[in-house]
């Protein structure tokens, strides 16, 4: 039970603290979508480390600020991850929506989304474009990274 409250207050204080620093490094890109991890919201409890993974249109009008933000859990010397909660973001930045995933800690598999976020969580790898928000990324243009 102690390892559970801890880990849901470290999952939790990730979620729910906007003031703290942020460095979202772009990661994949989809036509229709960007990838970004927060690299400043990466932490460890119990074996577990945890980051925030913002799903961003790839395209759209220039102030709209739709995204999702989720928890992403790793277990990395087990090459496991679970996602966690997910805050739906709407047009003006505001938040609309929450959903808890709920999922259990599966393997990950070779070139997914997955195994990418775990390079940058787990190995300390970086993105090749960095921003200091998701706005940020808007405003810019939402630049590709390749």
């Amino acid at each position: 039970m102690k390892k559970s409250i801890t880990i849901l207050s470290a999952v939790l204080g990730l979620v729910a603290s906007p003031a703290l620093a942020e460095n979202w490094n772009v990661i994949s890109r989809s036509a229709a979508t960007a990838f970004m991890v927060d690299v400043d919201s990466i932490a460890q409890a119990d074996g577990v480390t945890s980051a925030r993974l913002a799903r961003v249109p790839a395209t759209g009008a220039p102030g709209d600020l739709s995204h999702s933000v989720g928890v992403i859990s790793f277990r990395c010397s087990a090459n496991q991850s679970k996602s966690g909660e997910e805050v739906y973001y709407g047009p003006d930045g505001a938040e609309q929506e929450r959903i808890d995933d709920g999922y259990d800690f599966e393997p990950i598999a070779r070139n997914s989304l997955d195994s990418y976020v775990q390079e940058i969580v787990c190995e300390s790898k970086r993105g090749a474009a960095s921003f200091p928000t998701i706005r940020a990324f808007v405003e810019a243009g939402r630049p590709d990274s390749r």
